[in-house]
């Protein structure tokens, strides 16, 4: 594996990663977890459609559930059979290294192609991005220049040529390009910048093209020219995350990787803690109030931290990110004597965690939303439902009748497509459709993945109250 790799992937960390030869697994089934690691069966796809599943798999939803988040990185990172009918071996996979790449989860992608191998040149241009936007453009060259067949594309190798210092070869390379049609003006400019800057110093910056690639980006980015005013995609944002680009740009990289699920949170309330904020509002509100709440926990001040939590837990709610205060919940907090209104939030960031059932055992609701919340924590059965959302969840978990789609996959052994697909739904209908989620939590059910029905379902309930 890769050095990359070795850290945590997906949530689990690399000590779980299988190590068996890929020569006994089909193209499509690689995976870096096993099933039992992961809990997804291993006739998880059935007998869907491969083009469907692909177009399913690779996109990244910006509004999904963090909870969501982690189960679809369980999914594409486990090693399970492909799909029985596969008249497009491969297609899977590169879904499944696209959604990775699409959520900015660099180390799980590159810990995924390691075990591929990139023998095909789909899989080779994948590596070779995934290097470049992890900051390793040398080894990604060295690759293609020991595989010139896998060339993405002769810009690739002029850029490469060049990295290696052949400087008399790239730019050789570049102009038989130009002559031969094979590169365009914008592309040769770009190249001819990069060979030379100085021939450039008064000539205007060239306005980043559309789409932004990842070589594009590296080409930019190592010749300092201006950024697009939108925001870079997620995979882009891993050369933020080095000191060198400042605390802020830091803080604003982590934390959208962090919301996606790419890096864990721990890494986020860490930087928090690098420096002291430089001014006000924006993400130096949200620093400050987490540092308030560390230096409260640090000096076991139950009271300042019955202040500090509720403030901290309201700043990051609004960009989302409130989720990475469970690790704390669940370690520092669990048995500090709290306010009611701090150990209410303590107990609904437990919910988030994965050992939810454990952190909430012989809790006592204190109103009947925590009831039904605690009810589905520990496999009870679900009683007085007090709205539509509620009701959903218990029809799931005492057996769907729903005639939808999704829940017809699921029965016919289709598990991998009825989850993907009405957990798409559920993300489209922004949490708040009885039938979405009765739908999803009943896919989920279906195939065996209770916990992650739990799990869901709590984090369904937390998002309709505001609170998660």
């Amino acid at each position: 594996m890769s050095a990359l790799a070795q850290g945590i992937v997906g949530g689990i960390t690399t000590e779980a990663i299988r190590t068996s030869q890929l020569d006994t697994v089909q193209t499509d089934a690689v995976g870096i977890l096993s099933p039992e690691q992961s809990g997804i069966p291993q006739e998880f796809w059935g007998n869907s459609d491969v083009a469907t599943l692909s177009r399913l798999v690779a996109p990244f939803h910006e509004r999904a559930l963090p909870r969501i988040n982690a189960l679809w990185q369980r999914i594409v990172l486990s090693e399970v059979n492909p799909p029985r009918y596969n008249s497009k071996k491969g297609a899977l996979l590169l879904a499944r290294v696209d959604y990775l790449i699409n959520a900015g989860a660099l180390e799980q992608a590159e810990a995924l192609l390691d075990r591929a191998g990139q023998h095909t040149p789909a899989l080779f241009h994948r590596a070779f991005d995934v290097g470049l936007l992890a900051g390793r453009a040398q080894s990604a060259c060295a690759a293609m220049l020991r595989n010139p067949s896998l060339s993405p594309d002769l810009k690739a190798r002029v850029f490469c040529l060049a990295r290696a210092n052949d400087w008399s070869a790239a730019a050789l390379t570049l102009t038989t390009a130009k002559a031969l049609g094979q590169i365009g003006d914008a592309d040769e400019e770009l190249l001819a910048r990069f060979l030379d800057p100085e021939l450039f110093e008064e000539a205007d910056a060239p306005p980043p093209p559309s789409p932004l690639t990842a070589l594009d980006f590296t080409l930019r980015e190592a010749l300092a020219l201006p950024r697009s005013g939108r925001a870079l995609p997620l995979a882009f944002l891993h050369g933020d995350l080095h000191s060198q680009t400042g605390w802020r740009n830091q803080v604003l990289a982590t934390e959208r990787l962090v919301r996606s699920g790419a890096i864990p949170p721990d890494r986020l309330i860490a930087l928090y803690q690098d420096g002291e904020p430089a001014a006000s509002g924006g993400i130096w509100v949200r620093i400050s109030a987490v540092q308030k709440l560390i230096d409260a926990i640090d000096q076991a001040d139950e009271d300042a931290v019955s202040l500090a939590l509720p403030e901290a837990y309201r700043t990051l709610r609004t960009v989302g990110l409130e989720f990475a205060l469970s690790g704390m919940a669940a370690d520092e907090l669990r048995d500090m004597q709290l306010s009611p209104k701090a150990a209410a939030i303590r107990y609904r960031l437990w919910l988030i965690q994965t050992d939810y059932a454990d952190l909430t055992f012989g809790y006592e609701p204190q109103n009947s939303t925590e009831a039904f919340l605690q009810a589905i924590t520990q496999g009870d059965p679900l009683k007085n439902p007090k709205n539509d959302i509620e009701a959903a969840i218990k029809a799931a978990f005492e057996g769907t009748t729903l005639d939808v789609s999704a829940v017809t996959d699921a029965r016919q052994g289709r598990f991998g497509e009825a989850i993907l697909r009405s957990t798409t739904d559920l993300i489209a209908a922004r949490y708040s459709d009885p039938l979405a989620v009765e739908a999803c939590l009943s896919a989920l059910l279906l195939a065996g993945m209770e916990d992650d029905a739990r799990q869901i379902a709590l984090a369904v309930l937390l998002q309709k109250a505001g609170q998660i």
